[in-house]
């Protein structure tokens, strides 16, 4: 049931993020990958009454910080409400809509364009930025 409530309000948000205002960029690009997950946590914002959830986004960018494709949810721990639940999911594809596209080096452009990235979404992840 609860993957069904997942995919069904991954799919729903998919097409939406587009609306969240651009987020305001840091003066420096990511050259490395703690300088990247600082960046997308930047953006981060956690509604209130989902302390304990967790979600790991997995998603890859282009060599230019652009999204490749949609992100994936990987894991999923979600508490309070259904509607916290769906907060706290948008919450999340929020963040990695409004912090792309990176303006990442072109030496860690080209590294980052081959890997998959993933990464941690919690209170307490975003919090020890």
């Amino acid at each position: 049931m609860r993957f069904t409530f997942l995919f069904f309000l991954i799919c729903t948000l998919a097409g939406s993020t587009s609306a969240y205002p651009q987020a305001r960029r840091v003066s420096q690009a990511p050259d490395n990958i703690n300088e990247l997950f600082q960046f997308i946590y930047q953006c981060a914002k956690i509604p209130s009454g989902t302390e304990g959830s967790e979600l790991t986004i997995k998603f890859s960018l282009t060599h230019y910080g652009a999204l490749r494709g949609k992100p994936m949810i990987t894991y999923s721990k979600l508490i309070g409400t259904p509607e916290d639940q769906r907060l706290f999911v948008s919450a999340a594809l929020a963040m990695i809509d409004k912090c792309t596209p990176v303006p990442v080096t072109e030496h860690f452009g080209k590294v980052v364009s081959q890997r998959m990235i993933v990464i941690p979404f919690s209170a307490r992840r975003v919090q020890s930025i």
